[in-house]
């Protein structure tokens, strides 16, 4: 079983502390705040994308390499501090969200790691200084963990020397070229030192042995690793929907459904590869080695095999958004060799580093992985000669034909690959969050973030009314779905095949949102893509209810009156999209859309009510409450991702450096109010409910009062985006009062829905929250006149104190409520055998 988060097992010594640092223990796996942090590390990997988008050439791919190498060398030093330090405990906390906003930093001077930008602070020289302090703060924290404990500080103090190297080396890359003279290449020259500085940094791995250093958990090890990759593959997924631009206003075609659906299945094939065999068999294998040669296995297996996944999906997204942007005839030229060289490169490298694993580990090599490699290379001259939706489909198509020939062709083989890797998959847990879940949650939090883009194409009370109503649509099919997961546990081949199903649909509405209520033109309407594609998810739903019925043995009129208000609010949702005034058409029906959307969202919100109490039993509590708690960890972190992307484009200055700092706290204090005790107390209350008052409060505190909570933060997103981005460029246009507003009403909102929850759970009014709200909302007209910086400044500061005064009065809550017994972010059940 892979844990996370929890505490050690009864059984076993309690991790040591050294001073406000707690070590960790055997069988401790990733924490919650572990999984903030590796988001903000993907969203920096894959912002190297946009390095190779504008410098697209031979050289900038290879800039575009070499700064993923260092990011992910960065990625592992907290790995490595993960895996012996507590990050969610005593002052790491804090400590883990100044690394964050260093991280971000990094993403955001990535497009401009070997060009600057004029106007601001210089490019090169702010990535170099942010990756220095994110490799020495992971290295000086180890240091002062472990001084005075069995486990010596020696070998993370001897990181320091290739540390200084590396740091020296990029220096010299960063500041040199513009000191070379006029007929000396400095990009040349630049290039040369990152490399050496990579080659140097990485020479640090070679130095971890059994002798200086052991991997303390494996399970912390292994789902560290498979988190990254799962995170990288929703990017991936992500970077389709952002292919054509941030401002969702291109036209949407036949060619980009086409294209994307195509897109998304490319990925799904090998989301499927490695969740299927790959994952299970390196966990596995780890677990067996003996301790005495674990580490250097651990080390290999996983630090040498899975960079080449990470640099494939770089590359498969940097292919899909050169693909994807290239669909229409205006912008064909844009598809070239390189571009094919480019997609089916990345994807060839991730193949290529999924062999080596399965290799490496289990001493077998899938035969199927090794055709399509073949496959791949030989259809690169055909892709050239193809337009661009057909060369996608092509690759989709020969990927595909892996996972085919796996059930057929080489089905034997197929099945040796499961025994071997059955013990693992028989360990796993029962009650954890499953990666499709996962990996599902990582694009519906895509579609809500589009909520904000939708807002900013018409930044008034109707385009917030307009975002909040498909927001809400979103919400009620991912809760039913994570209800429907909770029940229906399976990793079948359908329960798989329907999940990329949803996953499409979600994908397409996201797509789709910001075009929700108007039709562009030249494009399909979007009106009709998002109601088409939320259709479908809610058939799916309704008839999963009816297994259920089934399985409980409970009166069919169950079914039918948890089917009636959807089926209803489908059919108005379809009138009201029929009925949207084209351009220059009927603009007197816009009420009359207006109020079907509202009859449509006010059916769905009470169908929950109107059903069967019974029908809102959950099986499991910590799968129930986990999956809650994810999706708001993931929401958090794309909101300040949405921060960084507001900064885009535009020069890096110390205004924008003291701004992205003060969002950290302000989210920093959002999420303490949330997962310091709230999270804890609404596990610990619908575990230790029964009946029907569990399933009441499953309903009441999650399903409904988690959904204001994820409205404040998108909100949160759109105010963030756009404060920062006047900061960034405090010459363009003025402050709006929705932007003012939208920032200081998330906050609120999320607060509110913060304190209803624990009414909820605990009966309890926190007056000091209360208090900290009731400020918050003053804060609305005092700031109004302020300069951004000054709005946010105090936005977060007020926030930051109500949220430290709260955690010191209940701090004896906190060590009565402890933490929930040791659980999983990622259980995977087990891989999908062959079809019988």
């Amino acid at each position: 079983m892979i844990r996370s988060g929890g505490r050690p097992d009864p059984g076993r010594h309690p991790a040591p502390f050294s001073g406000q640092v707690e070590l960790a223990a055997e069988g401790v796996g990733v924490t919650r705040l572990e999984l903030f942090l590796d988001l903000v590390f993907v969203y920096a990997f894959f912002a190297t994308t946009n390095l190779m988008e504008d410098r697209f050439g031979p050289e900038g791919l290879l800039e575009g390499v070499l700064v993923v190498l260092l990011l992910v060398r960065c990625w592992v030093g907290y790995l490595l501090l993960g895996n012996m330090v507590r990050l969610d405990r005593g002052i790491m906390p804090p400590v883990v969200f100044g690394v964050a906003v260093v991280v971000l930093l990094l993403g955001i001077a990535a497009p401009v790691t070997f060009i600057d930008r004029p106007g601001g602070l210089f490019g090169p020289l702010i990535f170099v200084v942010a990756f220095v302090l994110a490799r020495l703060g992971a290295i000086l924290i180890l240091i002062y963990a472990t001084r005075d404990t069995p486990r010596a500080p020696g070998p993370a103090a001897r990181a320091l020397l290739p540390l200084c190297g590396s740091g020296f080396l990029l220096l010299c890359g960063a500041v040199l070229p513009h000191h070379l003279p006029a007929s000396v290449n400095g990009g040349i020259v630049r290039i040369a030192l990152f490399l050496c500085a990579a080659v140097v940094d990485f020479s640090a791995r070679r130095g971890l042995t059994t002798a200086n250093w052991q991997i303390v958990s494996v399970a912390h090890w292994t789902e560290r690793h498979r988190l990254l990759v799962l995170i990288a593959l929703g990017e991936t997924i992500i970077s389709i929907g952002t292919s054509r631009g941030l401002a969702g206003g291109p036209p949407i075609t036949w060619a980009v459904v086409v294209g994307s659906v195509l897109g998304l299945l490319i990925v799904a094939v090998l989301w499927w590869r490695y969740f299927d065999i790959a994952g299970l068999a390196a966990a596995q294998a780890l677990e067996r080695h003996p301790a005495a040669t674990r580490t250097r296995f651990g080390r290999d297996a996983y630090g040498r095999w899975h960079l080449p996944l990470i640099l494939g999906l770089v590359l498969l997204a940097l292919g899909l958004k050169r693909a994807l942007s290239s669909v229409e005839p205006a912008t064909a030229h844009r598809w070239d060799t390189l571009s094919v060289l480019v997609l089916y490169g990345g994807v060839l490298l991730y193949l290529l580093g999924l062999v080596a694993l399965e290799r490496h580990t289990i001493r077998l090599l899938g035969r199927s992985p090794l055709l399509t490699i073949v496959l791949v290379i030989a259809l690169v001259p055909v892709a050239v000669q193809l337009p661009v939706v057909s060369a996608v489909g092509l690759l989709a198509a020969v990927l595909t034909s892996m996972v085919l020939a796996d059930l057929t062709v080489f089905r034997r083989r197929h099945r040796a690959l499961h025994e071997l890797v059955a013990p693992a998959a028989a360990r796993a847990a029962a009650t954890g969050v499953a990666p499709k879940e996962l990996f599902l949650d990582l694009v519906f939090v895509y579609a809500f973030i589009q909520v904000s883009v939708l807002i900013a194409r018409q930044p008034s009370a109707a385009g917030i009314a307009q975002g909040l109503a498909v927001l809400i649509l979103l919400w009620v099919a991912w809760r039913e779905h994570a209800l429907l997961g909770n029940w229906l546990r399976s990793e079948s081949v359908t329960a798989r095949l329907s999940v990329l199903l949803i996953v499409a649909l979600a994908l397409l509405i996201g797509i789709a949102t910001p075009q929700a209520f108007e039709y562009v033109p030249g494009g399909l309407p979007g009106p009709l893509i998002v109601v088409t594609c939320y259709v479908p998810l809610r058939v799916l739903q309704v008839v999963a209810y009816r297994r259920i019925v089934r399985r409980q043995a409970a009166p069919r009129a169950q079914a039918l009156r948890a089917s009636i208000p959807a089926a209803t609010a489908l059919v108005l949702l379809l009138g009201a999209a029929l009925i949207t005034p084209r351009p220059h058409g009927h603009a007197e029906l816009a009420p009359l859309v207006a109020i079907l959307w509202l009859a449509a969202i006010a059916l769905e919100l009470a169908g929950g009510y109107l059903a069967d109490c019974r029908l809102w039993q959950v099986s499991s509590a910590k799968h129930w409450t986990e999956r809650y708690l994810l999706i708001i960890l993931i929401a958090l972190g794309e909101v300040i991702i949405s921060a960084g992307v507001g900064v885009y484009h535009r020069p890096i200055s110390w205004p924008v450096i003291g701004a992205l700092a003060v969002s950290m706290i302000l989210l920093a204090s959002l999420w303490w109010a949330y997962f310091h005790i709230d999270a804890v107390a609404g596990y610990r209350a619908v575990q230790a409910a029964t009946g029907d008052q569990r399933a009441a409060l499953a309903r009441d505190a999650y399903a409904y009062l988690h959904l204001p909570m994820i409205a404040g933060l998108m909100l949160l997103a759109f105010g963030l985006h756009k404060h920062l981005e006047l900061v960034a460029h405090p010459s363009g246009p003025a402050d709006t009062p929705v932007g003012h507003a939208t920032l200081f009403a998330g906050v609120i909102v999320y607060l509110v829905a913060n304190q209803a929850f624990w009414w909820r759970i605990r009966r309890e009014i926190r007056w000091v929250r209360i208090v900290g709200i009731l400020l918050t909302a003053a804060l609305v007209p005092i700031t109004s006149p302020l300069p951004p910086p000054w709005e946010l400044a105090m936005l977060a500061v007020t926030s930051a104190t109500v949220t430290l005064i709260d955690s010191r009065r209940n701090a004896d809550l906190r060590r009565q409520l402890h933490e929930p017994a040791p659980s999983t972010i990622l259980a995977n059940r087990g891989p999908v055998g062959p079809l019988p």
